[in-house]
């Protein structure tokens, strides 16, 4: 086929089946927002009525070395702290972002 029969072939398409194939992505997405996948990179979402979900996905060795950082600063020690705080002022990143997208 040449490519002026499958454009014209993709627009009758589109005429016939676009608005339904929109509506079923549509749908799709408005039942699904509040849902997280590891594996898609997406980590913080707004749903429909407005709350935001965060995905937190941490190897085990991770979430025991944040704890630990956080268990130390507790107990005081500096460098724990600091550790700990690096890693917060990176999720209130993530949640700054969050709020930016938000308001567009």
């Amino acid at each position: 086929m040449d490519d002026a029969v499958v454009a014209e072939k993709w627009e009758l398409f589109l005429e016939e089946e676009g608005a339904e194939i929109q509506k079923e992505i549509y749908d799709h997405l408005q039942d699904t927002a509040h849902l997280f996948d590891s594996r898609d990179g997406i980590h913080a979402k707004w749903s429909p009525d407005g709350t935001l979900g965060l995905l937190l996905v941490f190897h085990e060795e991770e979430a025991e070395c944040l704890y630990a950082a956080f268990q130390a600063g507790l107990d005081g020690v500096q460098d724990a702290m600091e550790a700990f705080g690096v890693w917060t002022a990176s999720l209130m990143g993530m949640i700054k972002q969050a709020l930016v997208n938000w308001e567009e």
